[in-house]
């Protein structure tokens, strides 16, 4: 093996390739927007439901996403 086919390995095992990095960034900004998106959507399910076992149940819920 060259030196160059080296060095883009070792780049690749130290997560030093910038595309791999932007497409990690790029998958954790989507998750945040769709965590967001689940809390707001419950936040107005408990403004909505009277039951207060339910709200209790919707409050858990938001609990384990944040």
């Amino acid at each position: 093996m060259n030196i160059e086919k080296l060095f883009r390995k070792a780049e690749k095992f130290f997560v030093l390739d910038s595309e791999i990095q932007e497409g990690k960034e790029n998958k954790r900004e989507k998750l945040e927007r769709s965590f967001s998106k689940k809390i707001a959507n419950i936040k107005k399910k408990i403004k909505k439901t009277e039951d207060s076992t339910e709200k209790k149940k919707l409050k858990k819920t938001i609990k384990c996403f944040q």
